[in-house]
């Protein structure tokens, strides 16, 4: 209530003729419609819950704000996002589509939500407060479901200095996708990882610089009160080898270690990643590990996933000790289909340490995606994506993750009305 009689103060302070020019003038309306459905089939371990299966239509009208005229400029952002219940059955377990009951797990026909932000700005440096979606190594707002991920919190980006972006935010609640409500933060639990501990308060601060048009680094550092310190480092860097042919190099380090009281427990894990890739024409080929060292798994915020290339539908490859080797394909058929991508690929992990065993586990997960996005017409815009996946492991009945055939099917479409 607080966050809307704030919006309610900002909006009729700015819509005054004297601030109406920048404000209005160079304002942004969107409203993105997204069908999903989301069929996890259990493989394995199925004689009681099947799966999960979902089927749901969402919205999300954005409002951005231009900024009044001055050496100092406000403005305001408005996003409301909205879920309808096309399929859900309570034998299923909850896909992150739709809210739903934690004991019925019976799924909310409708749900709707608003949030607001208000933003500053000098030159190059915005402040934000308010409803977030941040994007970095070590907090990241999921748009992997129906609707994003957001928090409530500040959080100020920098581009005053040339070839260098600063961000620095301060988190002090979630709205999870399947979610209306904000709560408090927690960490992942995940096959008995870790135990799942709260806070409201989660701080970050992070620099990212260009040291040429193909070469870019990254350094980041965040804490969530007395669960984890994390510090991650990235290196990306495009080499054209000829006129054919370039070499994407994209690496990634993080560092995690317990904080303050430690409600969740220990925590001790360096993850690694590496991902090379070649691109020639229109083919890409890229070859990945990642690497899990230390005691324990990686930990991150629940609810979404971690930013990495490694990126499993039906699991997320983090557990401890776990050694991951990958190898993907990308085609763009634009030479024949314009819009039409596809993408292929198999990925493994192995030495797997689990809370609840004495034994090294392994699994594996081969993933397809075909997606289609309209260049023309009335219709220029619409994507349809199909996305099929077959993941196996040997955890036992008592994983979070099960051996799965996992179907996902979007039609995405935005209108741009200003």
């Amino acid at each position: 209530m607080e966050r809307v009689k704030f919006s309610v103060f900002m909006l009729s302070l700015i819509s005054t003729s004297s601030f109406a020019n920048g404000f209005i003038d160079d304002s942004k309306i969107k409203l993105t419609t997204r069908n999903y459905y989301l069929d996890r089939s259990f493989t394995e371990h199925n004689d009681v819950i099947p799966g999960t299966k979902d089927w749901a239509q969402g919205f999300i009208f954005n409002f951005n704000s231009g900024y009044t005229p001055g050496i100092i400029g406000f403005g305001l952002d408005v996003q409301t996002l909205t879920s309808v219940k096309l399929q859900g059955d309570a034998k299923y377990l909850p896909s992150g589509l739709l809210p739903t009951d934690p004991q019925s797990r019976e799924r909310e026909k409708t749900a709707s939500e608003i949030g607001a932000t208000a933003k500053v700005k000098y030159k190059q440096t915005e402040l934000k407060a308010g409803t977030l979606q941040p994007w970095t190594p070590v907090i990241f707002s999921s748009p992997s479901r129906l609707l994003p991920q957001t928090f409530l919190g500040g959080m100020i980006q920098s581009k005053d200095i040339k070839d260098l972006e600063l961000i620095g935010g301060y988190i002090s609640q979630v709205n999870h996708r399947d979610s209306t409500n904000y709560e408090d933060l927690s960490n992942i639990g995940f096959n008995q990882r870790f135990k799942v501990a709260q806070t409201d308060q989660f701080s970050f601060a992070g620099a990212k610089y260009n040291f040429s048009e193909n070469t870019q680094f990254g350094l980041y550092y965040a804490m969530a009160d007395d669960i984890y310190n994390q510090a991650a480092l990235t290196l990306k860097n495009n080499h054209q080898l000829n006129k054919d042919l370039n070499l994407i190099s994209d690496i990634r380090i993080w560092n995690s270690q317990e904080n303050g009281a430690a409600k969740a427990g220990k925590i001790d894990n360096t993850l690694a990643t590496a991902n090379f890739g070649l691109d020639y024409n229109n083919h890409r080929l890229t070859f990945s590990t990642m690497q899990n060292y230390g005691d324990t798994a990686h930990p991150y915020l629940s609810g979404g996933e971690v930013l990495i290339f490694i990126d499993g539908w039906s699991t997320d490859f983090l557990n401890a000790k776990e050694q991951v080797y990958g190898m993907r394909y990308d085609y763009d058929f634009k030479d024949y289909v314009p819009g039409l991508k596809f993408m292929t690929r198999y990925t493994k992990g192995r030495e797997i340490k689990l809370a609840y065993s004495n034994d090294k586990h392994k699994e594996d997960s081969l993933d397809f995606d075909l997606g289609y996005t309209i260049q023309s017409g009335h219709l220029k815009g619409l994507g349809l994506r199909a996305r099929y996946a077959i993941y196996d492991n040997d955890f036992g009945a008592k994983a979070s993750f099960k051996p799965a055939d996992e179907t996902r099917i979007n039609v995405d479409y935005t209108w741009t009305f200003k």
